[in-house]
């Protein structure tokens, strides 16, 4: 121990490195303490709060044992920086990710490093060019039957399943070629034990997660029940491509029928092997359908706290009449832009990180800085992108090599739902007194729901 604590402190001298502020352990061994204190602050659904504490009371890098493993927690630009793109490739995620999530994802683009990710990402760009992205049509049949699914009379719903189901149809959609239409009420009750089991899939994720190097410990038939119901009905879809692509030999003819390129058609041609077709989508499917869908509930849930914020950005998107929305028109529209963005002893010396140590990007206290944000950073405040120009600063979509390939798609998707609804209602108000609580799954998703009265404007009585 003396030997190794000798190297260490010559090493920092060399690299003139100070170590971090250090969580004090009371158990310094394995960090039991650190971890139930974790565990217990994720059934609590108190999780981002007690994150909020700790960087407070430690600073902005510090460090802890997580079950005998040296793990950095930091929310400071300059390392997030330095991890995603400037050293990019001295850092990885495979040895943290794949054995969390091999069950369900195995291999694909968001749990690999090196060759195979470079790969997995070379298959996915291109269905994310901006001629794709800018192709609304696909999506606007979706909205309208979302639409259709909401009270006429005024009662209270529900809107965070609803997007939930939004999107799982839309993600299907452009990613299958074919929908799951779970917006249709006779599709509904069932695809239910589609959605049940993906939720249920994403749930175990978050706790094997929590778990980590102790994820031996995760035995839960359920789980592995729900990712079956998951795959087979992945493998479907994947069965249809290659026996289309096999039926026109490869060419173009199956992308002209469909209109758009496909995602798994366009997969597909470069390979028929069925586990990493599946990887390879689901991968990318789960963030398509899951991660657009919370954070479009999460504005509705503060838009229906903040009229006087609602009502100008319904100003602004009724300033282009009725006009068809276009991936140009929608990003003209600057207030709506910012509705959707909100959502050492210095310490800047540098820290020497060894190998095997684990870095956490927080990427939520980044966004939550008052360094940088100013005193209301944790207020919803769209006006504060007047003059604001952040580079890493802000990275809801990473940064470096490993930006979301669907960054737009994303980005395009909410403003357009977001337009709709404010053409189409008025006002828009909450009927719940809870606030904003994180769920326990992956993903910032409220705990309660997003639960409103949605009030029609007159034109569309």
């Amino acid at each position: 121990m003396w030997t190794v604590s000798l190297f260490v402190s010559t090493i920092l001298k060399q690299h003139g490195c100070e170590e971090p502020r250090k969580y004090p352990h009371k158990d310094p061994l394995l960090g039991l303490d650190y971890w139930r204190a974790q565990r217990e602050a994720a059934q609590k659904s108190q999780w981002l709060p007690t994150s909020k504490r700790l960087f407070a009371k430690y600073g902005k890098t510090y460090e802890v044992n997580n079950l005998g493993q040296r793990m950095i927690h930091t929310m400071e630009p300059q390392n997030i920086q330095s991890v995603w793109a400037t050293n990019f490739n001295s850092w990885g995620l495979q040895p943290l990710r794949e054995g969390i999530a091999v069950p369900f994802f195995n291999h694909g683009i968001n749990t690999t490093d090196g060759d195979f990710w470079r790969h997995s990402r070379a298959l996915v760009r291109p269905t994310f060019a901006r001629i794709e992205v800018a192709n609304l049509g696909f999506l606007e049949k979706h909205v309208d039957r979302l639409f259709d699914q909401l009270p006429i009379d005024g009662s209270t719903t529900d809107l965070q399943p609803l997007f939930s189901c939004l999107f799982l149809d839309s993600s299907t959609d452009f990613l299958f070629g074919e929908s799951m239409n779970l917006l249709l009420p006779d599709q509904r009750q069932e695809c239910m034990s589609f959605i049940k089991a993906f939720d249920y899939c994403l749930y175990g994720l978050g706790h094997r997660v929590r778990l980590g190097s102790l994820r031996f410990l995760h035995r839960d038939k359920r789980w592995l029940a729900s990712i079956q119901v998951v795959h087979e009905q992945v493998d479907q879809y994947i069965e249809k491509a290659i026996r289309s692509i096999r039926d026109t030999n490869g060419s173009d003819e199956l992308a002209k029928k469909a209109d758009r390129y496909v995602l798994l058609n366009e997969m597909a041609k470069q390979t028929q092997d069925k586990l990493d077709l599946r990887s390879q989508i689901l991968t990318v499917f789960m963030p398509g359908r899951d991660s657009t869908a919370h954070a479009l509930s999460n504005v509705f849930h503060v838009l229906a706290r903040r009229p006087e914020v609602y009502k100008k950005l319904r100003e602004e998107v009724l300033l282009h009449g009725d006009a068809k929305l276009t991936f140009e028109t929608l990003r003209s529209m600057k207030y709506l832009q910012w509705v959707l963005n909100e959502g050492g002893k210095d310490g800047k010396s540098p820290i020497y990180v060894r190998k095997g140590d684990t870095v956490m990007a927080s990427m939520w206290g980044l966004h939550q800085d008052r360094d940088i944000w100013g005193e209301d950073a944790a207020e919803f405040n769209p006006e504060r992108w007047h003059e604001m120009k952040p580079i890493w600063t802000f990275v809801p979509f990473l940064g470096g090599p490993r930006t979301c390939p669907a960054q737009q798609l994303v980005l395009t998707q909410n403003a357009y739902v977001l337009a709709r609804f404010v053409r189409e209602f008025e006002r828009i108000e909450s009927i719940d007194p809870n606030p904003w609580t994180k769920a326990r799954r992956i993903g910032f998703q409220s705990k309660f729901g997003v639960k409103v009265k949605l009030v029609r404007a007159v034109s569309h009585n």
